[in-house]
């Protein structure tokens, strides 16, 4: 049996400070609500922290996750699609593959390093 959800109206006030709303969670956590003249936002909040934030703009949806892991499962594929995809790691970044790997670039690719690079392979294809 299905229940009605409880449903969050924000009315921003006229000359009145953004308006905003606040769902405790059993948990300790809560849901804050809140828009401007341009967004609307909705985060998750943990210990203080904000942990999810979900920010609505005129340009679409901005998603941002923080936290000490974040994981990605999925049974078949994930795909990330973009003008631009960057990864920035602090300290390591690993790419690991239990089938075939494909790197390809339709212009030039930089491969850098201020230390050695080591390439192990049974054949090592050079053009």
């Amino acid at each position: 049996m299905s229940k009605k959800a409880d449903v969050i109206n924000l009315e921003r006030l006229e000359g009145k400070k953004a308006a905003a709303k606040k769902l405790q969670l059993d948990s300790g956590r809560y849901i804050l609500i809140r828009s401007n003249e341009k967004e609307e936002f909705l985060e998750i909040v943990d210990g203080g922290e904000v942990v999810v934030t979900v920010r609505l703009t005129d340009e679409g949806p901005v998603v941002t996750v923080q936290g000490a892991h974040l994981e990605l499962k999925s049974t078949k594929t994930i795909a990330l699609e973009a003008k631009e995809v960057k990864i920035k790691a602090e300290e390591e970044a690993s790419i690991e593959s239990m089938g075939r790997l494909k790197i390809d670039s339709s212009q030039k690719m930089d491969i850098h390093s201020e230390d050695d690079i080591r390439v192990v392979g049974k054949i090592i294809h050079l053009n």
